[in-house]
């Protein structure tokens, strides 16, 4: 047990006293720090000393093999050209906060490098591109990589010879990936930005410089990306589009008949009469995943075969679009860093074509995006957020599910923008999520956005600069996923998606995501009848889309009817594996079932109906164990095959895959959790170091160097022998040794807290027309100028913070920003409340606490206000 005993001679560090520390607070000064800790130790100066970077199977590695990962920041437009002095006490705060990489973004439009005063977008702004030199020089010097975009916002220009470019936008979304002329400039833009242009301070080309670590082709563009504008496309777009469609169809199919009997589904043939391939009349796919909300003439366009065509097309189109890209800078300009492009990471095929052709995927991940409302323009208020904690979130938008579904086998992972958006109360909480969650599954790079320089201090949707609820924990976040301080999850599950898979145009969300909570997933794109899984899978979890797929390998959960029918125009509960099985499910009178424990226990389950069975005394017959029996035993709904590690159903809901997968992984000895768990919300590591209860909204890591409690706090004790605390009701508080030792016997820790912030005069709340549904949407009306504040309040009841037996903090406030550092008996407090009362210690601490400020001293007692101004009160044994 570690003793804490405080006899203190206290100081506070004014600003005139001490222009050296850390600032805090975001009003005080226009970068401010993200902890009173200085990880700039842990970021290597100079960058760019291990050579190019590399890939290297799912991982980046350095020239010397050691791997890379990256805790990233962005730095977007008009914030890349601030002063000189300010781009390096940037580069200093991110290196303090323990980035190792900023990506350099948006530069190619409006106030960056691309001369807007010329008549076309092919001349630069020396001065601005001088710019972009000094962020990357001064990046190197720092210890920090860089990551770069090709096409981010550039508006093409009638003098480049683009045809009809005011109606094509910015970007040229998505005409850039298949228009000659675009595709053409892209080239010229990519050799002038990496190979002629050379930095003014290194002289070196950019594709040279060991500094910039990645490159993107493309950023949120594609046709998958714009599949809304397939059907109403400007000219001469759309007639180029038409053409290269038509063209493609007469390549896979020659004739009408043969097309005809492609896309005639249950007897009825999508191709109209008017369509035709000998004069290039088939119409573009309509590719929705919604096709009811078309209008009832426009629905034959959206028939299921015709967009699974529809998906091989442009699959095809972004394949050959990025292969040409990807042969010129690597064969014309010699560029050697690994290279992607971003699109839409939740459209299978779009993913398909990344991974098919290039060295890593790379994807967004934003929580409470903003949104509006249909007839009013974009990013003018007001705006709409739906506010839900997203500890509690097990949807489509949580972490888990997003990232699971874009993350592919044997290629890098980037979370290239990822952030929980203001004026979501709950930011903080996710902000430690997102780096536990980046931590458990070894991802390459987690790349925060976005880091803006706005003069006023202020909160913004993304901005992170002022924001005490994400700057605050940036730090402590970048050394949970870079340091390992949280184990990668032990269990591998690879989830394959056959052809058939991949092209039916259909919504592949899957609850089965959430799985990443326990083991590490990911998806894997197969050719062919069967999937073997590689070395080290521990299981094979099917996604139920198609009749398609063997499976061999490592166990496997195996169902169908997750669709009623394929693209392919198969019945999807008909699968493959059955044959691999020798199996064959008969049809069902709609009997009750009973379960054993395995997917459900008892009756639960009982009054779904089965649609297809198996015959119970066949599967004993066999040495095979049936799962989920009527009455009489004879009709099973699964069946365990317990030496091939095979669970088969005949049909599974979504939302009952997960409990199933992880039923396999228990029956095959892989884990030893209560897989009944999940089935309320509550998902443990396979490592046992985190534990999210999506029923209370509360999150929890505890590893001998870092513990965390984060999300609904009120009720949480802590942990036994290691951080605890009483009246907290929400935001996020991490305890974590800076020493290596575990937190009980450390001498060197932090413990920080971060709830919500805001900004004092903006005007956000619940939408007055959803004020009696209690998950209704929020509007906010005003964002304000500032200042930031917590909306800290005075307390009865002290929050207190313990480690072990040992009293830490008492504080007599509710909602408020804080930090203890703790180091060989020197202890340093920082509270964003001034006023707060607060006691460092225990009752029983005695001595001389001197308060130093503007040179004026002070006697005053351990038990204290906190000063007004004060940078922290800092104390010593």
């Amino acid at each position: 047990m570690r003793r804490f005993f405080l006899f203190f001679a206290l100081c506070l560090l004014a600003f005139k006293a001490r222009a050296d520390f850390p600032v805090l607070d975001p009003n005080a000064t226009a970068f401010p720090r993200a902890s009173l800790v200085d990880f700039s130790d842990t970021v290597p100066a100079p960058a760019g000393t291990k050579g190019f970077l590399q890939t290297n199977g799912s991982h980046f590695q350095w020239s010397d093999g050691s791997r890379a990962r990256f805790w990233g920041i962005n730095v977007a437009n008009t914030s890349l050209q601030e002063s000189d002095e300010n781009i390096v006490e940037m580069l200093r705060t991110f290196r303090a906060a323990g980035f190792n990489l900023v990506r350099l973004h948006h530069f190619d439009e409006r106030g960056g490098i691309i001369d807007q005063t010329q008549p076309d977008s092919k001349h630069f702004d020396a001065a601005r591109f001088k710019k972009l030199d000094f962020w990357i020089t001064k990046a190197r010097e720092n210890g920090l990589y860089v990551y770069l975009d090709l096409l981010d916002y550039r508006v093409f220009k009638e003098g480049d010879g683009v045809r009809n470019p005011e109606a094509i936008g910015r970007s040229a979304k998505p005409y850039a990936v298949f228009d000659p002329k675009l595709i053409s400039l892209q080239k010229e833009y990519a050799r002038a930005l990496m190979r002629t242009h050379r930095n003014a301070y290194n002289g070196l080309s950019y594709a040279d410089d060991p500094t910039v670590v990645m490159l993107e082709i493309y950023d949120e563009n594609g046709l998958f990306m714009r599949r809304g504008l397939w059907r109403s496309m400007p000219q001469p777009y759309a007639d180029e589009f038409k053409g290269l469609w038509n063209d493609w169809l007469k390549k896979q199919y020659g004739t009408n008949d043969k097309l005809r009997a492609a896309w005639t589904q249950n007897g009825v043939a999508s191709l109209g009469a008017n369509e035709s391939l000998d004069n290039g009349t088939v119409e573009i796919p309509a590719m929705t995943w919604t096709p009811n909300q078309l209008k009832p003439e426009d629905r034959p366009f959206a028939a299921s075969a015709r967009k699974f065509d529809g998906a091989r097309f442009a699959y095809d189109v972004h394949r050959s679009y990025f292969a040409q890209m990807k042969t010129y800078l690597r064969d014309e300009l010699k560029v050697q860093i690994p290279l992607c492009a971003t699109g839409r990471y939740d459209d299978l095929p779009d993913l398909g074509s990344q991974a098919r052709e290039l060295d890593f995927i790379g994807c967004n991940f934003y929580y409470d995006h903003p949104y509006w409302a249909s007839n009013l323009p974009q990013w003018k208020l007001p705006s709409y957020y739906h506010g839900k904690n997203p500890i509690s979130d097990l949807g489509e938008q949580s972490m888990a599910a997003t990232l699971g579904l874009a993350r592919m086998s044997n290629k890098p992972f980037v979370v290239r923008e990822w952030n929980y958006c203001w004026p979501n109360t709950n930011r903080a909480a996710g902000t430690i999520e997102a780096a536990t969650f980046g931590a458990m599954q070894d991802i390459d790079a987690m790349i925060l956005f976005v880091y803006e320089t706005n003069p006023s201090a202020r909160v913004g949707y993304f901005n992170v600069r002022s924001d005490p609820a994400r700057w605050g924990l940036a730090a402590l976040g970048g050394q949970i996923f870079l340091k390992g301080l949280v184990a990668p999850l032990r269990n591998h599950v690879v989830v394959p998606y056959s052809t058939v898979d991949l092209f039916t145009y259909e919504k592949p969300y899957n609850p089965l995501y959430n799985l990443g909570w326990t083991a590490r997933v990911e998806n894997a794109f197969y050719e062919g009848d069967r999937y073997n899984a590689p070395a080290g899978t521990d299981l094979i979890l099917t996604t139920g889309r198609s009749a398609t797929g063997l499976y061999s390998g490592a166990p496997s959960l195996l169902y169908g009817r997750d669709l009623r029918s394929d693209g392919a125009n198969n019945l999807a509960w008909a699968s493959s594996f059955w044959k691999d099985l020798d199996l064959a499910p008969t049809g069902s009178n709609g009997t009750s079932f009973a379960y054993n424990g395995t997917l459900y226990s008892g009756s639960d389950g009982s009054n779904l109906i089965r649609t297809m069975v198996l015959n119970s005394q066949g599967l004993r017959a066999r040495g095979l164990i049936p799962i989920g029996e009527n009455i009489d035993q004879t009709s099973a709904h699964g069946v365990w095959d317990a030496k091939n590690r095979r669970l088969a159903f005949t049909e599974l809901n979504r939302d009952e895959v997960l409990g199933a997968a992880l039923d396999v992984m228990k029956l095959s000895g892989k884990i030893s959790l209560d897989t009944r768990e999940s089935r309320n919300g509550i998902f443990r590591s396979d490592t046992r170091e985190v534990r999210r209860d999506a029923k209370i909204g509360r999150f929890e890591v505890q590893t001998p160097t870092v513990q965390v409690m984060a999300g609904t706090l009120k009720g949480s004790r802590g942990f036994a022998n290691g951080l605890a605390v009483d009246n907290v009701t929400q935001g996020a508080i991490v305890a974590m040794s800076l020493d290596g030792k575990p937190l009980e016997t450390s001498r060197h820790f932090v413990v920080k807290m971060a709830t919500d912030a805001h900004n004092s005069d903006e005007v956000a709340g619940r939408d007055p027309r959803f004020l009696r549904q209690p998950n209704g949407q929020f509007r906010l009306d005003a964002i304000g100028q500032g200042p930031v504040v917590t909306g800290s309040k005075p307390a009865a009841l002290p929050l207190e913070v313990r480690l072990g037996e040992s009293r830490l903090l008492q504080l007599w406030q509710n909602g408020s920003a804080w930090e203890l550092l703790v180091e060989n008996g020197k202890t340093t407090f920082w509270c964003d409340s001034p006023g707060a009362k607060f006691r460092l210690g225990g009752e029983n601490s005695t001595g001389s606490w001197r308060l130093i400020s503007a040179g004026k001293g002070i006697q005053m007692s351990n038990s204290s206000s906190y000063p007004k101004d004060a940078l922290a009160v800092q104390a010593t044994n």
